[in-house]
């Protein structure tokens, strides 16, 4: 044998490097092809349910026609807009478009979810596939749903769910929106929902095109409803749903019209051609399903396009057109049905494409199916067959040859069941087509694949099919085809392993070359494998060996020889005949794996196996290859020629089947086979053999089953026979029947019966049991009703599986059932002696040619052994020797032996049967007389029995151990010159103390240690024994338990950090609400001092009708105010966000104390107070003008107290709420400072314990390692010398030399062996370069610190805006308490006008005011330096907002948005002032107070002022209180100045608006922020989940799988160790001892 190694070559070899992108591509292939084969196994899919799901995908296919873009091209909205909401409801956006957008995003994650569900399940599986070589039943069932419902009914609902979150247009503002729902696009949180959706898009879209591609039954099997030719045009149809569903969701307006109907068309017409036109389905209700679909979708699309060119010019209403067509078209699908004569009339010797070849056997092989259906495509199929013939030019041409052979001799067997000739014929021009064609077209993969089907199928040549896939795995194939290829070569494999035994040894022509080519890639994995073993051990030679190294060529080795017996098992399945390859196995197991006793017992059975061949010849066990063999058979055997001349004649037979008919050779050669079988069999068996020949039914072949023969003396027996086909020289078939005689344990005998129910034959057995032989039913015809009366009535009891009872009266000849035996026992005990009970079987023999019953075959088995055995001994020796005449039966000679003894010795029936251990048949044959014979028979297996006896010597002293003291050690006594000195720890120890521990180890444990000892297959059991290590499974554990602890963590972050920041806005809101009721109630004041000031006449008004408008003004502003008020009231008293105590204490006790005149107080909670308020201002609105003065009870109220008490607990809560706000964005910091503590704690631990647990992990496999340090070098030598022979040997094609001479070599290297054991051993020092645990470790530090990055930046994002929300707060505060302050220092200005003598806030009216006046300069300079110091913080809405107001012109906001003026009264008024800005407006405001001020200064206690002077023309006075008092009238007439009227309008418009509005853009500023958080935390928390996704289910599950492998590896490698030398090295046989307690521990 020449072979020249190739190992370390890029090409095949086992460490050929490929890139990451190759490996990554590489393992999803293999993740997705494991698991769809695992769900197409055994899967039957309901034909109705996919026809139902079907309709489904055509309502919402129509429903792109009637989409929301393009529904009134129709030109009829009423029908179309219906037929939209119709065909909508197939989808899901429909449903939520009036929900809601958190709805509909939720339902847009709900699918999503399931997406990823399905892929979790797909990993889980091929996860469990690699780790267990198993699944379970539900994930498969599980995924199967879903995917079948994602491709069948949701795959385009969730595709335009996904799509309509993307579905945006420009509104009239200019502003980006979503077209169903009132969200801006592309701004906060619809940025994450968009980029999620279109991810999700491509994912479910890829996801579902590739089971679409591989998802189906690729072999034609038409009643299946997935099975179909090719899965390309289910993808397509997928790519076009998808490309409508982005045209009519981004495309908006009449603009796009044109170019979707076009789009629509191009993607209608590509579907329907390549769904109805190249009809890739085999299921005829499912293709005419597709069918229908495709067409009225083509029809759709075509009338739409007629819609929108040509409706209203040339005709109307082609809606209605589109719907009486659709019928008709369905009719028209329906209907037709595509014969394709030009298939048919093709020439296949002109033939270019190769399409039309694999079109052609497609249609033939349907039309083969139908033709057993209707005769019309039979005579299609005639026709085709007389067309090739006249047209095929091929001297081999099937048909042409035909008839000038044989034509028995040339079918092969096809699969079983009836196949007519026509069929054969079809078949064999069919697969000559794919022979010659792929010549043709070597290159052409689908035509190899479809041809492997027809082998596979059709012919049943599974290994022909296998190599024609196995050619078409070279040609590059494309992604379906790869796995079509991956998982019929699985098929046809295991196909081939169940029938392996079928063939006996022998192998066809292509399985011939199937095996040299395994055999050479099996030499060539041998040496690869071996020059492994020398790296191995030359590494180990080293001064300083490497045990990385050492690792990593044991990986190698481990996988080599997984290679070598993969191949091993492959070549094994094909055939048993394999002596040389056994042989080269054999020397590679004793030379390189050092597996002596397997190996010597693969080598004893090569032996056997070539003197077999040599001596048979090469000819088959059981069957034959030709007739001059027969006489090796040890069965009776014949052989039967199927030849015209010879028809049904027997050729040949051995002396076997002389003896077994009672023949001569001579009497039976050259005689019909109908002879020697019962007349009933004998008529139509001629014609049964030309049916097998004709239709090549094979279900008879090569399987025993029971027929009848007729021996010469004209009995028949019972025999099993087998079958087997055998070609003869001169190219005839014949027929090599073998026989077997079947055992019975009980006396039967046999009748055969005609149709009539006339016994035809009986068996030999009968004259004992039924005292009838063949001469009596030969002379004349008798019944079966003769001899069995009652037979007739109980046939129908006999016929079935158990057969019945029947009861037989020797004395009276005739029958009686059970129950009447039972009676008649009662009465007569004579009767019953002569009676005999059977079982009665009976069976139908039917001639199959012509489907009819024509006779039944009874059997008679008898019952009651120890009666009846009796009976019929007793009547045997009455008859024969009389009754002192005993019989013994020996079931295995089949003979009775007779001695005569004393009747008083009689004996039971069990006691007369010689019973044999191995047969115990009990079958009555004859009677013979003779002591003599018994005697000598008795004597000879008494001598048997004592010889074996002999032989069995029983070993006392097993078990029994011989120790001896050695070096302080108790060694076996067997070991004495194998023992080594070794230093080492236990050298301390005594040997009492050895003793002690021995003494203290459990027998069982013990024993099983001694066991695996004895023989390398026991050890190699254990040491490859594949349990999880406890190493991996706390592996395992831990990153488990990691993994669900960050999950609840990310999930904990998420939700609390949500509800956070809605709790931190919510209480913005409500301290904006509390400083809005404050301004609300200040307004109440407002209102009741200027109607007390007008009905004081204060106000200066020309007409009674200007006073009744002011007034009705003033109410309507008070009514606004109470309305406001009691809202606002009403949301402060729900909330349920605890903001203090202290602000519990305001609102719920009584600490507010109110003024109900005459010094009358009574005190309320703050809320009671309010409502207080508004009870009196409704009061003073229903009041008439005159009643409204100071005197009046509800006046004084509202006035005093919402100037006094009341005011200091209003403020006192809005500062309570400020306050709470900014402890609350203090409080929320330190809930995730705790989150990122726990979770820094928990990666922490986890990193450690991964670390740790990774470490040992390293440990373990390096402790494994390091006992081969333990090895003599002089051994490592000695092993390294034999790897190196056996390669040399191989190479140079001498292992047949090498075999001869080992047994003289074998006792040298045992000598060689024992001697390298016994040298000195030194302790080496080593090194490890194996960085996979640096890099593991490194790997989960790098993941830890991402995962820990993920908690850590959303602390520092929420540490932000919780930062700036709190340095926000003061202005917040200053900006919403600004309207109720400057409102309040006016009242109190016009307060102290009218009533000085009325305290204001508790204290005197005056110095309030004025000290108010002063702290308007602060709060207004406070809004403004908080603002400057904020800018930077500030979101830019409300900066715009703050800017727009006070610096630059608020005009437009106030009379546009705020409506509280005309833009033109804005730009005017106080001469142009608030155009300028508010910073300007509310400085006037201020100067207007305090001029105002200095005025009323001057005329306080200065009666004599001078009025028109000092007012210098702003007002005119006007007599107020209508006396004399000066000094009144004139400080009331300060409320007329031109001052004091701009203030009041500034206050109510101005400030009001200004301030108000700015509220509302801080508002939006916060939410927009809070909401830009929330975005991005959404956006990483998905991609946090989908990381861990990742990390868990495609990084973590295969690298424990990994793991797990390379410590069994490792593990595994001690077998590389003879086991001598196992038994010798103390490490060793510890660790296998310390491993064999954990694995009874685990187990």
């Amino acid at each position: 044998m020449e072979l020249k190694s190739n190992f370390g070559t890029p090409k095949g070899s086992i460490d050929s490097e490929r890139s990451i992108i190759d490996k990554m591509q590489s393992e999803l292939k293999g993740v997705f092809f494991r698991v769809i084969q695992l769900m197409l196994r055994e899967e039957e899919q309901s034909i109705p349910l996919t026809c139902i799901g079907i309709l489904l995908q055509y309502m919402q296919i129509t429903y792109i026609i009637f989409n929301r873009q393009i529904w009134k091209v129709w030109q009829n909205e009423i029908i179309t807009k219906r037929l939209n909401k119709i065909f909508g409801y197939v989808l899901l956006t429909p449903y939520f478009e009036m929900v809601s957008f958190s709805g509909f995003a939720a339902m847009m994650y709900v699918c999503l979810g399931l997406v990823l569900f399905a892929l979790m399940l797909i990993f889980l599986l091929s996860y469990s596939i690699n780790k267990s070589k198993s699944s379970f039943t539900w994930p498969i069932i599980f995924l199967r749903f879903l995917i079948n419902l994602f491709l069948q009914v949701l795959y385009m609902p969730i595709i335009d769910l996904l799509l309509s979150m993307l579905s945006c247009e420009t509104n009239q503002n200019g502003v980006l929106v979503h077209q169903l729902f009132d969200v801006e696009c592309w701004s906060n949180i619809h940025i994450v929902h968009a980029i999620v959706a279109i991810f999700g898009t491509v994912l479910f879209f890829v996801l579902c095109t590739l089971f679409s591609l591989l998802y189906y039954e690729s072999r034609y099997l038409p009643h299946e409803a997935s099975s179909k030719l090719t899965g390309r045009a289910n993808a397509i149809f997928l790519t076009y749903e998808l490309v409508m569903v982005i045209c009519y969701t981004f495309m908006n307006g009449k603009n796009y019209e044109y170019l979707m109907i076009l789009i629509m068309m191009i993607g209608s017409f590509t579907i329907f051609w390549k769904i109805h036109v190249e009809a890739p389905f085999n299921n005829v209700y499912v293709q005419k399903s597709w069918s229908m679909l495709v067409a009225m979708n083509m029809w759709g699309a075509t009338l739409l396009c007629f819609s929108k060119f040509l409706e209203g010019v040339l005709f109307f209403g082609t809606i209605y057109a589109w719907l009486v067509g659709l019928p008709l078209m369905m009719i028209g699908i329906l209907k037709s049905e595509k014969m394709h004569y030009d298939l048919l009339l093709l020439n296949l010797n002109k033939v270019q494409d190769p399409d039309q070849v694999l079109n052609l056997t497609n249609h033939l092989l349907k039309l083969l199916f139908k033709s057993q259906q209707q005769q019309n495509y039979s005579l299609l199929l005639d026709g085709f067959l007389e067309i090739h013939k006249a047209t095929c030019t091929r001297d081999d041409c099937y048909l042409k040859q035909k008839k000038q052979i044989n034509l028995r001799q040339q079918k092969p067997l096809f699969k079983e069941g009836t196949v007519t000739e026509r069929d054969v014929d079809l078949l064999m021009v069919i697969g000559q087509i794919y022979f010659h064609q792929i010549k043709k077209f070597p290159n052409e993969l689908n035509l190899r694949i479809r041809y492997s089907f027809f082998l596979l199928d059709n012919m049943k040549q599974r290994q022909q099919a296998l190599n024609e896939l196995i050619q078409a795995e070279t040609l590059c194939p494309s992604l379906d085809n790869e796995f079509t290829i991956f998982r019929y070569k699985q098929i046809i494999e295991y196909e081939m392993n169940a029938v392996q035994n079928e063939n006996f040894g022998n192998l066809d022509v292509a399985s011939e070359l199937a095996f040299q080519n395994y055999m050479r890639s099996f030499q060539n994995k041998i040496e690869r494998a071996t020059l492994m073993h020398m790296d191995f051990w030359s590494q180990l030679q080293e001064d300083s060996p490497d045990l990385g190294k050492m690792n990593d060529i044991g990986a190698k080795i481990n996988l080599a020889i997984i290679q070598v017996e993969e191949l091993w098992n492959k070549m094994q399945k094909m055939t048993s005949n394999l002596p040389k390859a056994m042989r080269l196995y054999a020397k590679f197991i004793i030379e390189v794996l050092q597996d002596k006793d397997y190996g010597e017992e693969l080598l004893e059975r090569s032996r056997l196996l070539q003197n077999q061949n040599n001596k048979m010849k090469n000819k088959q066990t059981i069957s034959l290859i030709s007739s001059d063999d027969i006489g090796y058979e040890p069965q009776p055997t014949l052989l039967v020629s199927t030849a015209q001349e010879k028809f049904a004649q027997i050729t040949n037979l051995n002396l076997a089947c002389c003896n077994l008919f009672g023949y001569n050779k001579s009497e039976m050669i050259n005689r019909k086979i109908n002879i020697f079988m019962p007349n009933l069999y004998s008529k139509f068996h001629d014609a049964h053999i030309d049916n097998f020949l004709n239709s090549n039914d094979s279900k008879n072949i090569s399987k025993e089953r029971l027929v009848y023969i007729k021996m010469k003396s004209n009995y028949i027996l019972p025999c099993y026979i087998y079958l087997k086909v055998i070609q003869s020289i001169d190219d005839n078939v014949q027929l090599a029947a073998q026989f077997r005689i079947p055992k019975s344990f009980k006396p039967s005998c046999y009748l055969i019966l005609d149709s009539e129910d006339v016994i035809d034959s009986i068996s030999s057995s009968c004259i004992p049991l039924l005292n009838i032989d063949s001469k009596q039913i030969s002379h004349k015809k008798t019944s079966i009703s003769d001899i069995l009366p009652n037979y007739m009535q109980q046939k129908q009891l006999f016929l079935s599986k158990l057969g019945g009872p029947i009861v037989f009266n020797s004395a009276t000849q005739s029958f009686v059932n059970n129950s009447q035996q039972a009676s008649q026992e009662l009465d007569d005990q004579d009767k019953r002696e002569d009676s005999i009970q059977f079982q009665c079987f009976t069976s139908e023999v039917t001639n199959e040619n012509q489907d009819q019953v024509v006779g039944y075959v009874v059997k008679l088995e008898q019952q009651g052994l120890d009666m009846s055995m009796n009976l019929e001994v007793n009547n045997i020796q009455q008859k024969v020797l009389g009754n002192s005449m005993q019989f013994k039966y020996n079931p295995s000679k089949a003979l009775y032996f007779g001695e005569y003894v004393a009747d008083t010795n009689s004996q039971r029936v069990d006691q007369t049967i010689l019973w044999d251990q191995n047969d115990q048949s009990s079958m009555i044959s004859s009677v013979q007389g003779g002591a003599e014979v018994l005697k000598s028979q008795v004597k000879t297996e008494k001598s048997d029995e004592q010889n074996v006896q002999q032989q069995i010597k029983i070993n006392y002293g097993e078990g029994i151990k011989t120790l001896r003291l050695f070096e302080n050690r108790v060694q076996d006594i067997d070991d004495k010159e194998e023992m080594i000195s070794e230093e080492d720890d236990q050298q301390g120890k005594s040997v009492f103390q050895r003793q002690s521990d021995m003494e203290n180890d459990q027998d069982g444990q013990q024993q099983d240690f001694n066991n695996v000892f004895r023989s390398r297959k026991n050890l190699s059991i254990l040491v490859n024994s594949q349990i999880t290590p406890p190493v991996m499974t706390k592996l395992s554990w831990t990153a488990n338990i990691l993994i669900l602890a960050l999950v609840a963590l990310s999930f904990a972050d998420f939700f609390v950090c949500q509800a956070q920041y809605d709790e931190i806005f919510n209480t913005i809101l409500l301290v904006e609400d509390t400083n809005l009721r404050n301004a609300e109630l200040s307004a109440i004041l407002t209102s009741v001092q200027n109607l007390q000031m007008l009905n004081s006449n204060i106000w200066q008004f020309n007409t009674s009708a200007d006073i009744k408008n002011f007034e009705q003004s003033e109410k309507s502003k008070l009514n606004k105010s109470i309305t406001q008020v009691s809202i606002l009231n009403k949301r402060l008293m729900l909330s349920d966000i605890f903001i203090s105590d202290e602000l519990n204490e305001l609102q719920s006790d009584d600490v507010v104390k109110m003024n109900f005149g005459d010094n009358e107080y009574q005190q309320f909670d703050i809320m009671e107070a309010t409502q207080q308020v508004v009870s009196k201002a409704l009061n003073i609105r229903d009041k008439e003008l005159n009643k409204i003065h100071y005197e009046d009870s509800d006046v004084e109220f509202i006035i005093f107290n919402l100037l006094n008490d009341l005011v200091f607990q209003l403020r006192n809560s809005s500062n309570l709420y400020a306050k709470g706000l900014t402890n609350k964005t203090t409080e929320k910091k330190e809930t995730f400072l705790v989150i990122i503590g726990i979770s820094a704690g928990a990666l922490g631990l986890g990193l450690l314990l991964l670390t740790i647990i990774t470490l040992s992990v390293n440990k373990t496999q390096e402790e494994i390692l390091f006992m081969f340090l333990d090895i003599p070098d002089k051994t490592v030598k000695y092993l390294y010398n034999k790897s190196e022979n056996f390669i040399s040997n191989l190479q140079v094609g001498e292992e047949e030399e090498v075999l001869s001479e080992l047994e003289e070599l074998e006792k040298e290297e045992l000598e060689e062996l024992n001697r390298t054991l016994k040298s000195k051993r030194k302790k080496k020092k080593f090194k490890n370069t194996n960085k996979d645990q640096r890099n593991y470790i490194f790997a989960f530090f790098l993941i830890v610190l991402i995962l820990e990055a993920y908690f850590i930046f959303n602390y520092f994002m929420s540490d932000t805006l919780l930062t700036n929300l709190a340095q926000l707060v003061p202005e917040i505060n200053a900006t919403c308490r600004a309207e109720s302050f400057f409102r309040f220092v006016d009242n109190a200005e016009r307060s102290l006008y009218i009533n000085r003598n009325m305290t204001i806030l508790n204290e005197d009216s005056y110095t309030t005011v004025k000290t108010n006046i002063d702290r308007l300069y602060a709060l207004d300079s406070s809004i403004h330096q908080e603002h400057s110091l904020n800018v930077d913080i500030t979101n830019p809405i409300y900066s715009d907002a703050f800017k727009q107001m006070f610096m630059l012109q608020p005009c437009t906001i106030l009379s546009q948005e705020m409506k509280e003026m005309t833009e033109t009264e804005c730009q005017t008024f106080a001469d142009g002032a608030m155009y300028q800005g508010m910073a300007v407006g509310v400085a006037r405001y201020f100067e207007n107070i305090r001029y105002i001020m200095t005025i009323y200064d001057q005329f306080w206690n200065n009666s004599k002022a001078n009025f028109t002077t000092i007012a210098r023309g702003f007002t005119k006075f006007k007599n107020i209180t209508m006396d004399s008092d000066n000094e009144r009238n004139y400080i009331l007439n300060l409320n007329n100045f031109n001052q004091s009227v701009e203030s009041r309008v500034i206050q109510e418009s101005y400030n009001r608006g200004t301030f108000r509005y700015l509220i509302q853009q801080m508002q939006k500023a916060i939410q927009d922020d809070i909401d830009s958080a929330q975005t991005q935390r959404l956006a990483l928390f998905i991609v946090f989940e989908v990381l861990l996704f990742i990390i868990y289910f495609i990084l973590w599950l295969p690298l424990v799988l990994k793991m797990t492998r390379d410590i069994w590896r490792t593990r595994s490698m001690i077998m590389m160790i003879p086991l001598k030398v196992i038994q010798r090295i103390r490490s060793i046989k510890q660790f296998i001892k310390d491993f064999l307690h954990a694995k009874e521990a685990d187990s």
